[in-house]
């Protein structure tokens, strides 16, 4: 099939949405138009692509439209089309689900991923650009979000996932580099044409603002084979210089928006964007859906917080894991599950008690985590008179609290008991990451 012809097959149908979405915009339908505000859709577009891209071609087929090279914000285009007609365009859209034979499990799964990348670089590139006290970030954060869109279709159509990198495989199936016919997409649909000018090349004003954009959808496609890598490592670096800031800075952007989507999935994978920043070093295993009940699967707590425990035990390799469940009758915490603790430890019999002053209520009060280094360790045990401090054995250790809304629900807390192997900063922050993704189920 000709690059016109495969443009012309997606512009000749409406897409599903995600199941998230689309149960969302039942839930807006449901309500009266009055207590509907135009934010409310707009943050729901900007959280599915596929929904975006519906509303985006209402908007580009305009003539007025086509002659604005500047692109309006999600909300304008809404306030452009009148929110009762947003909501009979949108509102009907069907949900994209499995089914054998025309949406294969697999193929959900990688569009879903493919979503998610998008939705991380839209985060990203605007808290990027936020940095550089660019003023203009919305058109970038709608570019991202419609970046990976040309790919997601090429899966749908063809039901199936090639075996070289995505984009890749797209771009030998027509023959052109995907920039290229990234910007040709946008035309041929067409979309605002603000978004083509995004995709474009060349200098101008706005070429940081595409380089920036170009290395944010780099950085979240990328992070499926690992954070580790130099092309990964070299990406940020290349951005910090442009927007005048540190790796660190922009990598802790990037960690953020990953949780962030992974905390409000619109289908499944939206939580893979997370689990690969928790990946060890040299582990490129693809994780499937179909094949793993994965915390993004799981919709019970208790499943979620065994599985939390198996992987922090086996992936992570830490010595001794534990999970304190908060008991609101005692105001204590209570070890519910745990491995690496001797059968008649006395932690299995502690109840850890959450008097004001100690260092567990402090740290209980509010959703965060710590890390205590042996000098710190011994600095908490000296300043703060917990029980749990002279039960435990004197170990570098970290911590960090579950919270279901603003209630809390329990504590992790893990350690190298065994050996004393220090904790890596590396290792400290997958443990953040998914002791995060647990949270979601509280």
């Amino acid at each position: 099939m000709e690059l016109a012809d495969w443009f012309s097959s997606v512009a000749a149908r409406r897409w599903p949405v995600l199941p998230g979405t689309q149960a969302e915009l039942a839930q807006l339908r449901a309500r009266n138009v009055d207590l509907i505000h135009f934010s409310d859709l707009a943050n729901l577009c900007l959280s599915d692509p596929l929904l975006l891209f519906d509303l985006l071609r209402v908007l580009g087929q305009s003539a007025a439209m086509q002659r604005n090279e500047s692109t309006p914000t999600v909300e304008q285009m809404l306030m452009l089309v009148g929110l009762e007609g947003s909501i009979r365009r949108l509102g009907p859209l069907p949900a994209l689900r499995p089914s054998r034979g025309v949406v294969d499990a697999e193929t959900f799964e990688a569009v879903g991923d493919w979503l998610a990348r998008g939705r991380v670089a839209a985060l990203v590139v605007k808290e990027w650009l936020s940095i550089a006290n660019e003023p203009k970030v919305e058109d970038a954060f709608v570019a991202a979000l419609v970046y990976n869109l040309p790919a997601c279709f090429y899966l749908l159509q063809r039901n199936a996932v090639p075996d070289p990198p995505l984009l890749q495989a797209v771009s030998a199936a027509y023959g052109v580099d995907y920039p290229k016919l990234l910007e040709a997409f946008a035309r041929a649909m067409p979309l605002p044409p603000g978004l083509s000018a995004m995709f474009g090349a060349g200098g101008g004003h706005d070429a940081r603002r595409r380089q920036v954009l170009r290395l944010a959808v780099a950085t979240a496609n990328g992070l499926e084979h690992g954070w580790w890598r130099p092309q990964f490592v070299a990406g940020i670096d290349a951005a910090a210089r442009l927007v005048g800031s540190d790796f660190d800075t922009l990598y802790s952007v990037v960690v953020q928006a990953a949780l962030s989507v992974g905390r409000h999935p619109r289908a499944p994978a939206y939580a893979y964007p997370a689990r690969y920043l928790a990946m060890l070093e040299g582990d490129t295993r693809r994780t499937k859906m179909r094949e793993v009940a994965s915390l993004a699967r799981v919709d019970d707590l208790d499943a979620a917080l065994r599985e939390a425990i198996r992987a922090l035990a086996n992936e992570l390799k830490f010595e001794r894991v534990m999970y304190w469940r908060f008991d609101a009758g005692q105001n204590a915490l209570r070890l519910k599950y745990q491995i690496g603790v001797a059968a008649e430890h006395p932690l299995k019999r502690l109840a850890i008690d959450l008097a004001a002053g100690s260092f567990f209520a402090l740290l209980s009060s509010r959703p965060q985590s710590f890390h205590a280094p042996l000098a710190a360790r011994a600095r908490l045990a000296e300043k703060y008179p917990d029980a749990f401090f002279s039960t435990v054995d004197a170990t570098e250790f970290a911590v960090m609290t579950v919270f279901a809304g603003d209630t809390l629900a329990g504590v992790f807390y893990v350690d190298n008991v065994n050996s004393g192997r220090p904790i890596a900063d590396d290792h400290y922050l997958r443990f953040k990451t998914l002791i995060a993704q647990t949270s979601r189920h509280a």
